[in-house]
């Protein structure tokens, strides 16, 4: 079953990071990422740009396209990345959301692909 885990973020919080909480945010995702390409469970992970130079929203009203600065939500919440995984079930993927060093300060959405 495929998952994808979104990682959630604050202005804020990531404002709040020191020096060494990014170098061990960094070491967190490359353990994470090797461990989950041992097991089989990795297919790809990645940041979002979180600037609305980065993002748009598009939206189509009786056939016409209209484009608008992104991202989806103003204000200081933001998706900042994301795994997509190969896990047994949810329970697993949560397990794995679990280890991700911004569920320390962050929600992280686990949300099975497809059906």
């Amino acid at each position: 079953m495929k998952f994808m885990l979104l990682i959630g973020g604050n202005r804020d919080a990531w404002a709040a990071l020191t020096p060494e909480d990014w170098s061990d945010n960094e070491k967190a995702h490359g353990e994470l990422i090797a461990d989950l390409k041992k097991s089989g469970e990795f297919i790809e992970c990645d940041e979002l740009n979180v600037t609305p130079q980065g993002a748009r929203i598009v939206r189509t009203d009786h056939g016409a396209p209209s484009v608008a600065d992104g991202p989806l939500h103003d204000g200081d919440d933001f998706a900042s990345g994301y795994y997509l995984l190969d896990c047994a079930d949810i329970d697993r993927a949560c397990a794995i959301a679990a280890r991700l060093y911004e569920s320390r300060f962050a929600p992280i959405e686990v949300r099975q692909v497809g059906g």
